[in-house]
């Protein structure tokens, strides 16, 4: 009913309108009887597109767009209708000036929209009141902060004030977007978030346009000032192209470790896994399982999975069926160390590259068990690459880790082992396959990583456990960690170690603090961080990088080659076949005795581990007396 009001309002306004707001002339060309014709016409209109069914303090742009559709459909049959009136009868009270229609429309359109934004604009103001309203700003005064001003603005649920936008721009600043003040960060910080006290800071910055560096350091300012940071994701991710409050997430510790985007070479990586069969051992692991995924982006003839957790196997499995298409995929629950079964897989399915990504990992517990890092980290390796010589398989990408350089605990000596024997396979120049080594440091977000630890720890309350103050590592994302994997996979000719570029070390009590403040609390006060002992094993800082190996550059800069040491391939053999033999049966001792002819530079830090007297350190007893089961202590939370 007020729609239709308004029209009639429209309709008279028009004619005054037309007539120079002269009232005589005005009176004397309205004929009411028009009203015959133009209020079926508008109902019918809005009728049609159910403009006037929404419910006005939740008016969206889709409500305007139903508005302008019925005053098209309307304008339309109006146009229609008055010049065939004309025709049948000049006088006809069917005939309304084109004029008038025209200027009908435009103003019944606006008055229309004006008045739901009015009545959701009311409604806010007034909701508004009832309770206190978050005071906010926003980063970024461009295009992405006025849609963020907007999308807020016109979100009834939003209950924020915003207080200004934030911008580094010299340009901008001392100047108004749609009415809010645009300051600078120093001015924001020091004197406009303390004095309104802004409680919340939502990033509004196009991602091409910064660089992780710099939004770290924009971030860890707001994070100081004990604000909640919040970020607008890419477009792309945005609900139908349009802004909504509910996408606009708080920003996590990925974002702030992670860099910036890797240019891959996809032409290079395409042609290389072109026709391809390729086996990815580890597949439902945080490596694995992103390999995979990006391997079936490239469209790869068929994907072999094998991994022994069957649970992560089958979520993976689900993954694939649900989101991908066409996909030419086989899941096997198995085990590397179990070589019958894996000539059985390698004879069906002749596999063309194969991505070892299969390990044991945590440094604790393999210090408690030994002999399952080296019967799988080092026997599966070794299977799973005698294999691919048998059966004439393309190329070997081994996944290492930074913990294989100078090691000092057993699983970084496996993986220094795995990577020896790898190098002397290729340096051996008997066989077709070519063996290609990546190694990198830790991956965010990864399974037992510190990052998923520390998130525990805060949403129990506390405490935070930092086993040293000045412990440092390098952080790559998962993603970042497969597509380099991926091109250094296709790079050279093999026998080549790829270290790959983790940037700068962070400091992990920096980054307990961090990740506490992006929850919301404040170190120390709200939750606390206890500074423990370093654990078995744990170096004070990672090497990516042994002293007697060179780096050489690579056409990627966040890829470098190191230039490897020769290994004689007879005697590697032999003497990880006598390490494996028996392995079970073997004392911790006697383990790391046999590793350390292999790996010469595995220097153990454990306790249990002594460098040539075979005593323990902390009781003086014969460590080969020990129970070969190795549970002698408790277990201590993964790195």
């Amino acid at each position: 009913m007020i729609d239709l009001f308004i029209v009639l309002a429209s309709w008279i306004f028009a004619y005054f309108l037309r007539f120079n707001l002269n009232i005589p002339d005005t009176k004397a060309a309205v004929d009411t009887l028009e009203l015959l014709v133009i209020i079926p016409v508008f109902l019918i209109s809005f009728l049609a597109t159910k403009s006037f069914s929404g419910v006005l303090r939740h008016s969206t742009t889709k409500d305007i767009m139903n508005i302008i559709s019925s005053m098209i459909i309307a304008a339309i049959l109006l146009m229609l209708i008055s010049p065939i009136a004309r025709m049948v009868h000049p006088s006809s009270f069917l005939f309304i000036p084109l004029s008038v229609i025209i200027i009908m429309i435009v103003v019944c359109t606006s008055i229309l929209i004006i008045s739901r934004l009015t009545a959701k604009l009311i409604f806010i103001e007034i909701s508004g009141r009832k309770k206190e309203k978050k005071k906010i700003m926003i980063y970024g005064a461009g295009h992405l902060g006025n849609a963020t001003r907007s999308a807020l603005l016109f979100d009834s649920s939003s209950d924020i004030n915003l207080v200004g936008f934030i911008d580094d721009n010299y340009a901008l600043q001392k100047k108004y977007l749609a009415g809010v003040p645009i300051y600078s960060l120093n001015k924001a910080l020091n004197k406009i978030i303390p004095e309104q006290k802004v409680a919340e800071i939502i990033l509004a910055i196009n991602q091409a346009k910064i660089t992780h560096k710099r939004k770290r350091e924009i971030t860890d300012q707001f994070l100081n000032k004990q604000l909640i940071v919040r970020e607008v994701p890419p477009v792309e991710r945005w609900i139908n192209g349009e802004l909504k409050p509910q996408v606009i997430r708080k920003i996590n510790i990925e974002d702030l470790l992670g860099r910036d985007a890797i240019k891959l070479d996809r032409e290079k990586i395409r042609l290389g896994l072109q026709n391809s069969v390729v086996l990815v051992t580890g597949a439902a692991g945080s490596i694995g399982s992103e390999i995979v995924r990006q391997l079936i982006s490239f469209d790869v003839k068929e994907v072999i999975l094998i991994d022994i957790a069957e649970s992560p196997l089958y979520d993976l499995q689900n993954e694939i069926l649900t989101y991908r298409t066409n996909t030419h995929f086989n899941v096997i629950v198995g085990d590397i160390t179990n070589e019958t079964k894996l000539r059985r897989i390698f004879r069906e399915y002749s596999p063309s590259i194969v991505f070892n990504a299969a390990a044991y990992k945590h440094v604790p517990l393999m210090e408690e068990f030994p002999c399952e890092a080296v019967r799988v980290n080092v026997g599966g390796t070794k299977i799973l690459a005698d294999l691919s010589l048998e059966f004439g398989v393309e190329k070997f990408v081994f996944i290492s880790s930074d913990k294989a350089v100078n090691p000092t605990n057993v699983m970084g000596a496996t993986k220094r082992i795995s990577e020896i024997y790898i190098q002397a396979l290729a340096q051996s120049k008997k066989y077709s396959t070519r063996f290609v080594t990546t190694r990198f440091g830790n991956v965010l977000g990864s399974n037992g990583s510190v990052v998923p630890l520390f998130k525990k720890q805060i949403e129990r309350g506390g405490p935070v456990t930092v086993t040293h103050k000045d412990i440092t590592r390098y952080f790559m994302t998962i993603p970042e960690a497969c597509q380099l994997v991926l091109e250094a996979g296709f790079m050279g000719n093999g026998s080549e170690i790829f270290v790959f570029d983790m940037g700068e070390p962070v400091r992990i009590y920096d980054l307990a603090k961090r990740m506490i403040l992006l929850s919301g609390y404040v170190p120390d006060k709200d939750i606390a961080i206890n500074i423990t002992n370093l654990r078995r094993g744990e170096k004070l800082y990672e090497e990516l990088l042994d002293q007697k190996e060179e780096l050489l550059p690579t056409h990627n800069d966040k890829i470098l080659i190191a230039k490897v040491r020769e290994h004689d391939y007879q005697t590697i053999n032999k003497q990880i076949l006598q390490l494996l033999e028996n392995v079970d049966t073997k004392s911790r001792f006697e383990l790391v005795e046999e590793m350390q002819k292999i790996a010469t530079d595995y220097v153990s830090m454990n306790s249990y581990y002594p460098n040539g007297n075979g005593k323990d350190k902390k009781t003086g007893s014969d460590q080969k007396q020990k129970d070969s089961a190795g549970v002698t202590g408790k277990s201590t939370p993964a790195e």
